[in-house]
């Protein structure tokens, strides 16, 4: 990626599960819908996420997926 941003330590993680939960969404009808909540629960669970930090990691994971998807759409205008 040339216009890859500098990350803040730590967070790198967050884009590593981003695109691992980036398969789970939906495709149908050729629209592209977002990530499941239930797939975030579920990788959290695996990886020993819970209380606050499952909450920081459904926002920023949201704000992920929200981002990439105005992307797409903008690409299809």
């Amino acid at each position: 990626m040339l216009d890859e941003p500098d990350l803040a330590p730590g967070l790198g993680w967050y884009l590593d599960a981003f695109a691992e939960l980036a398969s789970c969404r939906s495709l149908a009808m050729s629209a592209i819908g977002p990530i499941p909540w239930t797939a975030l629960d579920s990788y959290a669970r695996r990886h020993g996420i819970a209380g606050e930090a499952f909450e920081t990691f459904v926002l920023l994971i949201a704000a992920l997926d929200a981002a990439w998807l105005a992307h797409i759409e903008e690409g299809r205008s």
